[in-house]
């Protein structure tokens, strides 16, 4: 399967279940990845400063979350202990990774011993302070697994609410808020109203994320976020969830 090129450069492909592209190609697969899910809790969720990190990451898709936490975790300095936790229904991803050239931003991360641990034993640890661990399966079954308030950290990167909808559902983000701890921030490239409203349904507070250098996200969380220009509570109206 041939990589796409999306704009900042770095490759992506395009799923056919879904009839979607795993990354934005205006924004670029890398460009998004870091600014739309990496860089947010670092930036308004104090999480460098935290001793460890449970972060989920929904879903593994091509890797690019997981492996761009790993690099730039490593680059920033973390001292402490990070546990990524993923899902992924298709059985073909290991293929699809492999096929695949990443950019030179992730050259540190040894993709292949990733991919090899994963394929054996569905975990693998990265370093004696970062481990990872891959569900092969339903994403709302994976939930079941976590302690309520275990998670720091979600990445909800699901195909859209249209192609996917069973991720993007009141029950769904009702799951969510029951097993991220306070603190949590939850990073989405969404911003389907429709969808924010059951996040705000489900308890979370949302806010709209306009990055440099991608076009607007959103943002869920249980605590207020410190002020940013950046950042602006979103409150929705009559909108049918």
């Amino acid at each position: 399967m041939e990589g796409i090129l999306s704009c900042d450069g770095s490759l992506t492909l395009f799923n056919q279940e879904f009839n979607q592209c795993y990354h934005s190609l205006k924004d670029g697969a890398y460009t998004e990845t870091l600014h739309k899910h990496i860089l947010p809790p670092i930036l308004f969720a104090n999480a460098l400063h935290k001793p460890s990190l449970n972060i989920l990451d929904i879903c593994f898709g091509l890797g690019y979350n997981t492996f761009t936490t790993i690099a730039q975790y490593i680059k920033m300095g973390y001292q402490g202990q990070i546990k990524i936790f993923t899902p992924e229904k298709d059985r073909s991803v290991f293929e699809k990774i492999l096929g695949l050239e990443y950019p030179y931003a992730l050259r540190g991360v040894n993709i292949r011993e990733i991919i090899a641990m994963l394929s054996a034993k569905g975990q693998a640890t990265i370093t004696p302070h970062i481990s990872l661990e891959l569900f092969l399966g339903d994403a709302r079954e994976y939930l079941q697994s976590f302690e309520p308030q275990s998670i720091d950290i979600i990445y909800q990167d699901a195909f859209s609410p249209k192609a996917n909808p069973e991720l993007w559902s009141l029950e769904y983000f009702s799951e969510l808020f029951k097993i991220t701890h306070l603190s949590v921030i939850i990073t989405t490239y969404s911003t389907h109203q429709a969808t924010l409203a059951r996040a705000q349904k489900a308890g979370f507070l949302v806010y709209k994320y306009a990055s440099s250098y991608t076009r607007k996200s959103t943002l869920l969380c249980k605590q207020a976020l410190p002020q940013s220009p950046s950042i602006q509570i979103w409150n929705q109206n009559r909108i049918d969830v």
